[in-house]
């Protein structure tokens, strides 16, 4: 490598790693509380560019939040929105919420659910989710394969 192209990588990934740092301090100064709130009453708004904006941070960030009362709003934009892909934007952020009555609604609608791709994700959302739990029952156990 020359010279300059070894400066540019040192930069890049001196920068790369500033940039990581500065966001990992951002998410720890974050009041939580209050954008899980706002968060909340952005799903309950009837707009729906602000809905799917929300659903996204709630998959950004879900670890940090607390918005388990915009379930069934979510539920609702699942139902009955018309495009796909919203419809997948919010079944994957019922799984992040990891709400049990969520999850138990999923799993009753994937025989109703009409199309293939939205049926297949839903199966695999229920089957995380359930693995999830089921490990939690269990945290000494090891990860085994059957039938090997």
């Amino acid at each position: 490598m020359n010279r300059s192209t070894r400066f540019s990588l040192a930069a890049l990934i001196a920068g790369a790693l500033l940039f990581g740092a500065a966001a990992n301090a951002q998410e720890r100064t974050v009041n939580w509380d209050a954008f899980s709130k706002n968060l909340v009453r952005a799903i309950q708004e009837g707009n729906e560019g602000l809905q799917q904006s929300a659903m996204c941070m709630i998959i950004r960030y879900g670890d940090y939040l607390h918005v388990k009362d915009a379930r069934f709003d979510i539920v609702r934009i699942f139902r009955s929105n018309k495009n796909p892909k919203v419809r997948q934007l919010a079944l994957v952020t019922l799984y992040k919420i990891q709400d049990p009555w969520a999850m138990y609604f999923l799993s009753r609608n994937i025989r109703f659910e009409k199309d293939e791709a939205i049926k297949k994700l839903n199966c695999c959302i229920v089957n995380a989710y359930n693995a999830k739990k089921e490990a939690a029952k269990h945290p000494e156990e090891p990860l085994t394969m059957s039938g090997r």
